[in-house]
């Protein structure tokens, strides 16, 4: 109990000295001051209490430090998630060349019974395209535009099932699939571009099914990439490019929705500056709590972030925290 009392008072005695270091009462008919009685502050030509204003910039730095730790330590996650998957798919396409490969066999053939007729090859049958069939490419849960340059998509057997001399890179399901890539389709980046009305041009991007055929069939897609399930983040520009940032993690882009190609809704995210500032890197265990599993952020010029989540029914759910400015 002594302990309980002692406690509560130091608290009280801290509270006291920190209410000490800001204006006195006297002052808060001219500042602004959290100290102050409800109604007192906010009002319009009151100057700031130099206290507040120092921990509001303490705060916004901190926020800014923890930021970039946060960034810095999504960045070294994804380089080594983008290593394994590079690795993965190496090999992956190793055992795909190994199972390609023609064995040069010598025979010595005896004479040939008079009369029996020599029989002709039997000619394999091309893959036959079924349901339900995962495409398998290069890596589709990163903004990195390019890749590794497949112009095909493979089956789970390392048969080609897809292939176009207008294809510049494919992603789809990769390795074991962890994030759910779904089936019967996959994502293309073609050779073909799309000029801007700044006179730059970008690759167009489409998804595209069993037969080559384009979903959005909209030039002024430049990137798609697969968030879970049946969840993927779309990308128009039409008036300016991309920024980005250390190369996967990062994207600036003119506009953003969220699709599901299940169920065909379409989220869309609100412009700020006249484009959409969204990640894929960033702190999601503060979610786990919440049975959320976080898998896109976008930040607000005001530090205002959005972060979108799946709940345990893989339902869309979006969490927003107030930034400093």
């Amino acid at each position: 109990m002594k302990n309980f009392l002692a406690t509560i008072l130091l608290l009280f005695m801290v509270q006291l000295a920190n209410a000490q270091s800001h204006v006195s009462r006297s002052e808060y008919a001219r500042y602004n001051c959290r100290f102050a009685p409800k109604g007192w502050n906010n009002a319009e030509g009151k100057l700031m209490c130099p206290a507040c204003a120092k921990e509001n910039e303490d705060a916004r730095k901190k926020k800014i430090a923890d930021d970039k730790a946060a960034d810095e330590a999504g960045k070294i996650r994804n380089a080594k998630l983008k290593a394994e998957n590079e690795a993965n798919f190496k090999k992956k396409m190793a055992e795909v060349r190994e199972k390609s490969k023609v064995t040069e066999v010598h025979v010595t053939m005896g004479k040939m019974p008079a009369g029996k007729a020599i029989e002709k090859p039997v000619k394999k049958a091309p893959v036959k395209l079924t349901k339900d069939l995962l495409f398998f490419a290069d890596y589709a849960g990163s903004m990195m535009p390019n890749g590794n340059r497949l112009n095909y998509f493979l089956n789970e057997n390392g048969d080609t099932i897809l292939k176009s001399n207008d294809y510049y890179s494919t992603f789809g399901a990769f390795s074991d699939n962890r994030n759910n890539f779904p089936k019967n389709i996959g994502i293309v980046v073609f050779n073909a571009e799309n000029r801007l009305t700044n006179g730059k041009t970008l690759k167009i991007v489409d998804i595209v099914d069993l037969k080559g055929k384009r979903l959005f069939n909209d030039n002024s897609i430049s990137n798609i990439f697969h968030l879970k399930d049946d969840y993927f983040v779309i990308g128009r520009s039409k008036d300016f490019g991309e920024d980005s940032s250390w190369g996967y993690n990062y994207r600036r882009i003119q506009n953003v929705d969220i699709y599901n190609v299940k169920t065909k809704e379409t989220i869309t995210l609100d412009k700020d500056r006249n484009k959409v500032e969204i990640y894929v890197a960033f702190d999601r265990r503060k979610f786990e709590d919440d049975g959320l599993k976080a898998m896109l952020l976008r930040r607000y010029s005001n530090d205002d972030e959005d972060v979108y989540c799946l709940n345990a029914a893989g339902e869309l759910v979006v969490k927003r925290s107030q930034g400093s400015k």
